[in-house]
Order: structure tokens, then sequence, then C-alpha cells
């Protein structure tokens, strides 16, 4: 099974959604409450995917990483609460700037997946962020493709008490830009008689009630783009960690048109999204 891949840059990235071929755009709101109410089924999904997801997931660009610690003027030891952290994807690039991660995963099999990888350097804790109590404190609060599994009324009134004013919340997320060169899309669709994704309107519109919430300020948004190589097996293998309906006959076409029509490997093209707020003062 092949490792994980660092993302390499496919051009330089800008400072704001203006570089983005992906404007964010908003879904209705009833859908933006409900999504959240599937964590627990996709905790349990999850658990039986840890190896293939750390494996086969994107990993963040290291701008993204650079911009919550520099616009959040986070300092070496700032306490930083990460929220569904998952295999420590990210929670290594934090634990590597210098941050006191707490690490928050409610999916058993991913959170031993990352204390394997990373032992004592950060702390790991079950249970999902609204289960954490609002006695404790942070510099920062962050969400890498998580916090749309958080309900949002609460979560924003725990996030609210646990950072003090000047507090950093960032949200992360990748969307596709091409699942790959040439035609590629055209021939993915004709297998799967539907396009192919590129983004889902509940990870885009999670961030709205922060937007709307006077306890949180936007400061700053930024957009980096990243390509991955991947042949006809890692491309099976990234296609069956996300939900949808997977076949070995269906598997076996993809594995076909990559190495007959594409000379085995297709580039995809995503980018990250970056969403920085921070917590204001508003008793005074």
């Amino acid at each position: 099974m092949p490792g994980p891949m660092r993302p390499r840059s496919a051009r330089a990235s800008g400072s704001d959604l203006e570089t983005c071929s992906l404007k964010p755009t908003l879904c209705d709101t009833e859908r933006v409450s409900d999504i959240w109410k599937q964590a627990g089924r996709r905790s349990r999904e999850f658990d039986e995917s840890a190896v293939a997801y750390d494996t086969y997931r994107p990993r963040y660009p290291d701008e993204i990483f650079d911009d919550i610690v520099e616009v959040g003027a986070l300092r070496p030891g700032a306490r930083t609460i990460e929220i569904g952290a998952g295999t420590g994807i990210a929670t290594a690039a934090l634990v590597e700037r210098g941050l006191e991660v707490v690490a928050i995963e409610p999916s058993d099999g991913m959170r031993e997946l990352a204390q394997d990888k990373l032992e004592d350097r950060a702390q790991f804790r079950g249970g999902t962020f609204e289960d954490l109590s609002q006695d404790e404190s942070a510099d920062a609060i962050v969400a890498f493709s998580a916090w749309h599994w958080v309900e949002p009324r609460n979560g924003l009134d725990l996030a609210s008490a646990v950072l003090a004013p000047g507090g950093v919340l960032a949200v992360s997320w990748t969307e596709v830009v091409s699942w790959g060169q040439g035609d590629f899309e055209e021939r993915l669709a004709e297998i799967t008689r539907s396009p192919w994704l590129k983004s889902v309107e509940e990870i885009r519109a999670s961030v709205e009630p922060i937007r709307d919430d006077a306890r949180f300020e936007e400061v700053a948004v930024r957009c980096h783009r990243f390509e991955r190589e991947l042949d006809a097996e890692t491309f099976v293998g990234l296609t069956r960690t996300y939900p949808g309906f997977h076949t070995p006959k269906r598997d076996a076409r993809y594995r076909q048109l990559i190495d007959n029509e594409f000379d085995g490997s297709v580039t995809r093209t995503e980018e990250a999204l970056l969403y920085l707020f921070v917590h204001v003062d508003t008793t005074s």
C-alpha cells in the first residue's frame, strides 16, 4: 500500500478567495443544520476505514498551517484544540509548528492510529467537541474538514467559552478543482452515469453561522492550490474513503481507464480553503 503523499504547489497561491477557481456559495440553512446529525454514523464508518483514510486522504499544504500561526499570532506552546483530528494528518503539522495540541476524535480507530504516530507529542481525547467542558481554555480552535460535524449553536457557545478574547477559530477543508487531466472527468462520468462531485455545499455553508455570530470576527480567508499524481490503485483507494456506491466491477473500470488511456496515472488538482475568525469581547 503506498504511503501518503505531500502536496506540491501547482502555482503561487493567493491571499483570498479571488484566487480560488471555486468560489464558495451557500446552500439552504436547513441542510446546513442537519448534517451534524450524521456525525455518529460517519464516525463509525471512519472506524472501519482508518488505515485507508490515513493512506489516501490529501495532506493540507504547509501554507495553511503557516497562515493559522501567522494570522492568529500563535506563539510556540499556544494551546490549540483540534476538532475531529482523525488520524492526525493535520495534528502532526500543528505539532511541528510548536503548538500544544489537544486533539479530539470520536472514532476509536482513527484516534488510536493518530496516537501510534504521534505518541505523546499531542494529547488525544475521545468524544466530540461538544463534550468538552466550558472550563477548558485555548488560544486557538482548529477544524480540518470537521466543523460541519459540530452542532452550530452549541459549538459556537462552547468555542466562545473556551477562547479568550483574541483567540482564533480556524476552519479549513479541501475541494476538487479537477479529478484529472484531459477528458478524464468526462470518462469517469460515463462510468458512473453522473458528474463527479467536487465540493460539498454543507461544508461550504458550515462557516455561515460563525460569520453571523457577533462573538466572532472574520479576519482572513485563504486559498491554496495543490496537486497529487495518482496511479490507478491509489485513485481507487482514495475514492473508497468517500461515501458512495463502490463495487469491484466499477473499481476495475477505473483501473483500466487510468492504465490504458492515461498512461498509468492522473493528476488530481485540489484547493485548500481556510477561514480565520477571532473571538471578540462583546461584554464591553
